[in-house]
């Protein structure tokens, strides 16, 4: 029975990053291609052809070690539950999201009034204490990381509006593009690794550009959600090449007539 994906709530082939489409044999559903389209940044990076689910000529002893390697997935059914996760947004964001979720609300209160770090730590504590309870043991640890996130998210969109990828008084909502962008990459390489077939990888882009298209009101939003992910993830606060390079991506992506955004609506 064909397996259904459904929402929830370096070893890289460098080929040069350019922007690359398949000339022949790329995918023609819209769906699909919005799907894809999340994992423009990664597929960039990596020289990889963006408008195409399977490799012609895979490798898969090649991409089951990188898959190995970086994810921990060896067979299908690992496969297949890493792609759930990233749909759900269950790798990396979620307290990420807890925290910028409780600042969200404290702006629509405020009427998009600056929000203090002191009314923030405030509010994602009293989100805890609702959640966890006020003697769980897991209270201490949790509010330390959630307090980490206040810390770091400012920062980041700080320099992203020094680097004009944010208006002065705009916010990053949400991070969960980091796992759907990932999402859209590891559907595909499960096909090239002989872990799954196409028509399974196009069930998973389809949820992928359906939850970016109810997620964010545009590329843009989507791709600075990715960007503040991969720097939570991985710069620790050094706006290194892991911030530099995404940034490069991001300015290419959101305005290069052949960029994948370019081509496929977010929405509609």
């Amino acid at each position: 029975m064909l397996f259904q994906f459904l929402r929830r709530s370096p070893l890289f082939p460098w080929a040069g990053k350019r922007l690359r489409s398949a000339r022949s044999g790329g995918e023609t559903d819209p769906a699909v291609l919005r799907g894809l389209a999340c994992g423009a940044h990664l597929m960039y990076a990596n020289g990889a052809r963006w408008n195409r689910v399977a490799d012609p000529r895979p490798a898969p002893a090649w991409e089951r070690t990188r898959l190995r390697s970086s994810w921990g997935v060896t067979s299908p059914d690992e496969w297949q539950e890493m792609v759930q996760r990233l749909l759900d947004g269950q790798v990396s964001t979620p307290g990420w999201d807890a925290a910028m979720g409780a600042r969200a609300a404290l702006l629509v209160h405020s009427r998009g009034a600056p929000v203090t770090e002191r009314a923030w730590n405030d509010a994602v504590g009293r989100w805890l204490v609702d959640r966890l309870g006020p003697h769980h043991p897991e209270l201490p640890g949790a509010t330390a990381d959630l307090r980490e996130v206040v810390r770091r998210v400012p920062r980041y969109e700080e320099r992203f509006r020094a680097d004009g990828l944010l208006g002065p008084t705009a916010h990053v909502r949400r991070t969960l593009a980091w796992d759907l962008g990932r999402a859209a990459n590891m559907a595909c390489w499960g096909v090239d690794a002989g872990f799954g077939d196409a028509g399974r990888a196009r069930e998973a882009l389809r949820v992928v550009g359906e939850a970016a298209a109810e997620e964010y009101a545009s590329w843009a939003d989507f791709s600075l959600g990715y960007v503040l992910g991969r720097c939570l993830h991985f710069d620790e606060d050094g706006f290194g090449s892991w911030y530099r390079e995404v940034r490069d991506s991001h300015r290419l992506l959101t305005t290069r007539p052949d960029s994948p955004w370019a081509r496929v609506p977010l929405r509609g």
